[in-house]
Parts: C-alpha cells; structure tokens; sequence
C-alpha cells in the first residue's frame, strides 16, 4: 500500500473501532455498584437495574416483522412463557474484525450470562455476568474485573430486545466496558424476532431495522421457522445490510467521509425456548467490504469486515 493511500492513524483507529460492532457506542457510562446484584426468588429476579442510578441504557433498534409464508400444518403463536422456576445459563461469543492493506484486527469476547425473568414483569429479563474473556491476552487482563456485573433487557412480543441496561462493576476499566458493550449490542441488534401471528412450521418472515451509526444502515432478515419442538423453535436465516445514504460520520468532530461501496451479509441458525430469554444456541456469520472516500478522491479506504455469532447453553 503506497502512502499516499494509507489512511492517518488516527482515522484507522476510528474505522477499526467502528466496523467491530453494528452500532456506534461512546462507552459504558458511568459505574457500576459492585454491591448491587440481581436479586433473585428462586429462578426469578426481584430487582430490576432500570431502578438504579448507575445504569447506561442503551437502545435497540425498533423492527418490522412481515411474515411471507405462514407454513403447512397447525398453526401456533409463538408466544413466550417465561420460566420463573429457574435461571437460564447462557454463553454467548462475538468475533468482530476488520482488516485493510497493510493492518488486520480482529477481537473476540466470551460472556457468559444467568438470565432471570423479573418475578412479575414478563418484559423484563435480568442478567448477571460471570467471568468474561478474550484469546487476547491484553483484553483478556482487562475482561478480568467485570466479573459480577449486571445487565438487564426489556423484551416486547416475539422476543424482541427493545432496549439493553449494563451496569459494569466499578473496577471495569473503559476498554472491558467497550468490550462487553460490543458484544451485547452487536448480538442482540442482529436477533432474529418471531411473528406474532400463528405460524407452522416452514413459515417464512421478513424482518427490517434500521441501524444509526457512522453510517445509517437497512437490515434486512429473511427468516425461515425449520423445526417447533415443544418450546423450541429452530430458525435458519440470511441478512443484508445496505447503507441508506452515502455518509459516513467519523466520531469525534464533524468530519464525514463518503461510502463508495458497500456490502455487509450473513447467514446463521438460532434456535431459541419460548421458556427463555436468551437464544440457547445458534451461530451466524457476517462478511463485507466498505470503501470509504475522503476529500481526496485519491485516498481511498478498502475495508474487509467480519462478524461471528455464537450462542450455547450451560
């Protein structure tokens, strides 16, 4: 890569901070309380962090469900029941990473979570962190505090996030908060929503959102219902997302550059409990390109990027 097209450090630092997450985030806000847990009766939480005055809410992004295909057989809604009987144990594993000529980074969290139902809000879900890591030992140090956080969800019908809540330990540092904000946000703006009409199995639905960030994009998911077992229900799907304009804002001042090209697209299987808050398995892929243009039309960015999705039980 010659000079004159590698970008400054402090514009690729902006990019590569970017492209690692589908929603621009300035941090984790102010801190936690270590002392403050959520407090559960048996598998439900009797606490809610929206009540705390140390949370940083976060919202998700409203989206649009169409359904294209109702499917053969009976048909159900798939409505949720929340379990209040006990908590859900769950591990979810994001990989974002962007690479240019010349530069490649990647970063990977692993957070495991124990997800509680509110003992009478079924549109609350509370959650408690447990030891957080990263393949990367710097991160790894750093993950390494935010151990016994807390993070709460409100969920509309379909199980849709609706908006997020962390409230990190005081002894996480800002490069954990990033971190496991990331993860969180960048997981749950790519959920896959059900229907909230009667579908079967084979049904088919169309969900779109749209994502503010450095740049303005449509998401669009084509979803497709494989398998209803009991609570479980097994969902294969595809995504595109695509700029609604040509803006890309670099954060920090008012400078903008211009997307000349741009693609971003996945595909993935989730399979989630109506019991549940939380997926209790699935994985999903991303792959993109951006080029990105500043005022010298001759100094171009090329950028490769990446997303990985991962969601087991414990």
């Amino acid at each position: 890569m010659s000079r004159r097209h590698r970008p400054t450090p402090r514009v690729l630092t902006t990019l590569t901070a970017l492209m690692t997450v589908g929603v621009l985030l300035a941090g984790c806000g102010s801190d936690g309380d270590d002392d403050t847990s959520s407090a559960s009766d048996g598998g439900c939480a009797t606490e809610n962090t929206s009540d705390r005055d140390k949370v940083n809410l976060i919202p998700i992004p409203p989206v649009k469900v169409t359904v294209t295909g109702f499917g053969n057989g009976e048909r159900r809604v798939p409505a949720a029941t929340p379990d209040r009987d006990s908590a859900q144990q769950a591990t979810v594993v994001t990989t974002s990473s962007v690479a240019s000529a010349g530069s490649a980074q990647a970063q990977t969290v692993d957070l495991p979570l124990t997800a509680r139902f509110h003992c009478t809000d079924p549109t609350d879900l509370e959650m408690d962190l447990g030891t957080v890591t990263s393949p990367d030992p710097t991160l790894n140090d750093q993950l390494a505090p935010a151990a016994g956080g807390h993070a709460g969800m409100a969920i509309a019908p379909g199980l849709v996030p609706i908006s997020l809540r962390l409230m990190p330990t005081d002894s996480s540092g800002p490069e954990a908060r990033l971190a496991i904000e990331q993860a969180m946000i960048g997981a749950f703006t790519r959920s896959v929503p059900l229907p909230t009409v009667p579908i079967a199995v084979g049904a088919t639905w169309r969900a779109e959102r749209v994502i503010s960030a450095a740049a303005t994009v449509t998401q669009t998911i084509e979803a497709k219902l494989t398998a209803w077992e009991g609570n479980r229900l097994t969902v294969t799907y595809t995504v595109d997302e695509s700029p609604i304009n040509s803006v890309f804002a670099i954060p920090g001042g008012n400078q903008t550059l211009t997307i000349a090209r741009y693609s971003f697209t996945g595909n993935g299987t989730e399979t989630v409990d109506l019991t549940r808050g939380l997926p209790v398995d699935g994985a999903a892929t991303y792959r993109g390109a951006r080029e990105l243009v500043g005022a010298d039309a001759s100094q171009r960015l090329l950028q490769q990027t990446g997303f990985t999705l991962t969601w087991r039980s414990r």
